[in-house]
């Protein structure tokens, strides 16, 4: 296996964004720094309004990212107003794109392993000028990697926990979703789906990030936005065949993985073996992207399951469970929609 890490000087812009975890922060920059990338761009929202801790946490975290001790072309973007988990990424990563045509995005809570950058950069030039490529991710959520023969797989999901693209993608990115009312008026994803449970969920998130829902909004997110963008341009991930970031981000201090839980939480860093094996075709692999949602829907049935059940006796539960299923299958049937197997239980969650 030919060592990643030999690839000197590494080239590729790194875009670092950051807020006020300061030990998140250590241990990503501390990765970025063995990376050694020769641009760096860093961005870092204010703080919170009326949230006096967020100034000293800002403060350490923006000293922590200043100190690169390479030789490293380094530009800042500190902002003295918060723009929050929404607008805030977003608006960072467009201002990446102003400067760059293409490059890698960590956040300061996602911890790449070193053979993440190569991989990245080796795919940001071999798809540079191939449009049907709009991401490429760092994570694998299979808890079987390597399934494959290749080092790689197309998917029509995104994955965000470190990941890169180009500007070439990253142009077609509308964060109040612009195109949504024609698309759905003329129905154009009916049928782009796989299975119902897909279906529903994305009809469900596309419409609140569009109308901006006071419980899912715009604010707080900016990647469903993005995986919208993918979608109404056939836009294809790869995803590599083992994970190669770390979410270090879950807990009560996080905006949007505050469950300890959560899916994602247990994944291990892992390397990535060279020379990459290219895939032959261009295609999506449609059952490693069902099985990547049923494991999103599992985690959430399961935390469902297990509130309800502390308040409902278990004869009326599996009563209604019963009853909901049915009422799924009736529903499915009438709307010609075809259903995927049901989400697994994940028997480690309670």
């Amino acid at each position: 296996m030919n060592s990643p890490t030999t690839r000197i000087p590494f080239t590729t812009p790194v875009l670092f964004l950051i807020f006020n975890r300061p030990e998140t922060t250590r241990k990503v920059m501390e990765a970025i720094r063995k990376a050694r990338p020769t641009k760096l761009y860093i961005v870092a929202d204010g703080p919170r309004e009326g949230r006096k801790e967020d100034i000293k946490k800002c403060g350490e975290s923006r000293e922590i990212a200043s100190v690169v001790d390479w030789d490293c072309d380094v530009t800042k973007l500190f902002r003295h107003e918060n723009l929050g988990c929404g607008k805030g990424p977003s608006s960072a990563i467009s201002w990446f794109f102003e400067h760059e045509t293409e490059g890698i995005i960590l956040e300061d809570d996602c911890l790449p392993s070193p053979s993440f950058f190569s991989f990245c950069a080796e795919l940001l030039e071999r798809y540079r000028y191939d449009t049907r490529i709009m991401e490429i991710g760092g994570n694998n959520f299979e808890k079987k990697n390597a399934r494959g023969k290749d080092s790689y797989f197309f998917s029509n999901m995104i994955y965000i926990w470190g990941w890169a693209t180009w500007r070439r993608a990253w142009k077609l990115y509308n964060y109040e979703m612009k195109h949504y009312n024609e698309i759905t008026s003329k129905g154009y994803l009916e049928g782009h789906y796989d299975f119902n449970y897909e279906t529903e969920h994305f009809n469900y998130i596309f419409e609140k990030m569009h109308t901006g829902d006071d419980r899912t909004n715009r604010k707080t997110v900016w990647d469903y936005q993005w995986q919208f963008t993918c979608k109404i341009n056939s836009g294809l991930t790869i995803v590599p065949e083992r994970n190669l970031v770390r979410n270090l981000g879950f807990g009560a201090d996080a905006t949007n993985t505050r469950d300890p839980q959560g899916v994602g939480h247990d994944l291990k860093l892992d390397e990535m073996e060279f020379p990459l094996k290219h895939p032959e075709f261009t295609m999506v692999a449609r059952g490693r992207d069902q099985t990547y949602f049923n494991e999103i829907c599992s985690s959430k049935v399961t935390r469902l399951k297990s509130r309800i059940k502390r308040f409902i006796p278990k004869p009326v539960f599996e009563n209604v469970k019963l009853l909901f299923k049915r009422c799924v299958q009736l529903v499915a049937k009438a709307r010609n929609i075809r259903l995927g197997p049901e989400p697994r239980m994940l028997e480690n969650q309670s």
